[in-house]
């Protein structure tokens, strides 16, 4: 392999390395539910965000999932025009009894608490590469033969021509981590059944992290019996 040929490939594996470095996660850091809680055939999905993309996003994910374990949901983007404006006391009352009104078994409200942005250096990464220059016993092919010309059997040429090593700059990488709230409500009766805390970190963009948590916030309410 020439030179040029080994930096080719040094290239493609940091380029790999790089891509994988920063990979999205989703955990339940801690939760509570009411002993007395039930399931649930029929929710009302209600992401607490001023931003519409991230409202819109994770609704629609969080509904795709409840909905492919056969559960009836409606979403509030599809009862309440989103808005960055801050409801009043009334605003918030009358809210409160249109969902109610509408036969939903149970709310859920997702809420994001903070987030965090902390950077980390990460070192710079090194390959090494056994040259293969000038004369002397060299490699012997696979298939037998005369040994190529190289210099690691030859102790003069390796001296000259030495040893081929890449070393890529080290560089400083933002590290995202996003604490959300996500609690449970009986319709009927507006208690708290369930409450949950968890965080995302390092996510790429909005739809990875949303993709992610509906898929492990679902998850959870499975375990903890809340979907019929």
């Amino acid at each position: 392999m020439n030179t040029f040929s080994r930096l080719l490939l040094l290239i493609i594996s940091l380029a790999v390395l790089e891509s994988c470095s920063s990979t999205t996660a989703t955990s339940i850091t801690g939760s509570w539910k009411d002993p007395e809680a039930k399931n649930y055939t029929n929710y009302f999905v209600a992401v607490l965000h001023k931003k519409l993309p991230v409202r819109s996003t994770l609704e629609k994910d969080i509904s795709r999932r409840l909905k492919n374990e056969g559960v009836k949901v409606t979403e509030s983007m599809s009862i309440f025009p989103h808005t960055e404006d801050v409801e009043t006391a009334e605003q918030k009352k009358a809210a409160v009894e249109k969902i109610q009104s509408l036969g939903n078994d149970a709310i859920i409200t997702i809420t994001v608490v903070k987030h965090t942005d902390e950077k980390r250096y990460v070192q710079g990464t090194s390959s090494y590469t056994p040259t293969n220059m000038g004369y002397g016993t060299g490699y012997r092919p696979a298939t037998g033969g005369a040994p190529v010309p190289g210099s690691y059997g030859a102790f003069g040429t390796y001296y000259v021509s030495g040893s081929s090593l890449y070393q890529s700059e080290g560089y400083y990488e933002t590290d995202k981590t996003y604490f959300v709230e996500s609690n449970i409500y009986d319709a009927k009766t507006s208690k708290l059944i369930w409450s949950a805390q968890s965080q995302t970190f390092n996510p790429g963009d909005l739809a990875t992290a949303s993709g992610d948590f509906s898929l492990v916030m679902v998850d959870a309410m499975k375990k903890a019996g809340l979907i019929r």
